[in-house]
């Protein structure tokens, strides 16, 4: 029995955001960083260090309960094949180590 979970190594949990999309459609060719909160900043200066690391990086928010209680963090940063990568409910402070390590510098 499959149980969808946001914990990093697993796929994205999908979840309708409206009649015709779902969070899968979110993702594509670069990372994605998740913004699931209305009060979820920070993502600019992840965003300046993804760029400085030539690391492609989306950014998208979504402010839905039901996305953020099946991601359960406020920041879900998202492989370009649909894993998760890393989770949080903050953004760490050094933000070159967290790219460096899940572009596996």
């Amino acid at each position: 029995e499959y149980v969808p979970t946001a914990r990093p190594g697993s796929r994205a949990p999908h979840v309708w955001l409206e009649a015709t999309r779902s969070t899968l459609d979110l993702f594509g060719r670069h990372f994605t960083l998740l913004c699931l909160a209305e009060d979820a900043g920070g993502s600019a200066q992840l965003l300046a260090a993804a760029e400085a690391a030539h690391m492609p990086l989306d950014v998208v928010h979504v402010v839905d309960p039901k996305v953020l209680a099946a991601y359960e963090r406020r920041f879900v940063l998202v492989r370009p094949d649909g894993h998760v990568a890393w989770r949080g409910d903050r953004l760490d402070k050094d933000l070159r180590r967290l790219i460096d390590t899940v572009r596996g510098a």
